[in-house]
């Protein structure tokens, strides 16, 4: 029989992300500078690069190609480019927002409303939230209650993926 190719363990990927939204939130609400801005990119940079090494270790290279180099393109965007830091921000956070969708999309369809869904949805909108909020604050001059308002979404964002890897806990000792 023929081995089977796998991914990242479920468990790794959501502890990172979560921790990477968590921090990131916290980050945000916290102080509001563009110095800091720099920094919450250079630290979803490192978590996306992390990811991208853990796949290529259990041998999904597509997946590992395109986080390594997104991480990367993160961390020197930030370094070489930081008043454009908050833009790419949340362009990345919209996308992960997107690529948890797409990957989840399975956990979505049929059936009734379980909490599962509901846990999957509020994660997509809090991240897409926090993204667009990101996104205007480089777009438009703005105060730091959007800063704040982003961080408090991406705190969500993580938290929401906690739950979800609680639920999914919960339910295999069922």
């Amino acid at each position: 029989m023929a081995k089977k190719v796998t991914t990242v363990s479920t468990h790794n990927d959501t502890v990172m992300a979560a921790l990477a939204f968590i921090i990131l939130g916290t980050i945000l609400v916290v102080e509001q500078s563009l110095s800091v801005i720099e920094l919450a990119v250079i630290v979803f940079g490192a978590t996306v690069l992390t990811l991208g090494v853990l796949e290529f270790i259990n041998g999904n290279l597509i997946v590992a190609i395109c986080e390594i180099i997104a991480g990367i393109a993160l961390i020197l965007v930030a370094t070489l480019a930081p008043q454009v830091a908050t833009l790419v921000l949340g362009i990345a956070l919209c996308l992960y927002a997107l690529y948890f969708l797409i990957i989840n999309w399975g956990s979505l369809t049929g059936g009734k409303l379980t909490l599962r869904k509901v846990i999957i949805i509020l994660m997509v909108l809090f991240a897409l939230v926090a993204g667009i909020l990101l996104i205007v604050a480089y777009a438009v001059s703005v105060g730091r209650e959007v800063y704040i308002s982003a961080g408090a979404f991406a705190i969500g964002a993580g938290a929401m993926i906690v739950a979800k890897r609680a639920v999914a806990a919960i339910n295999r000792k069922k």
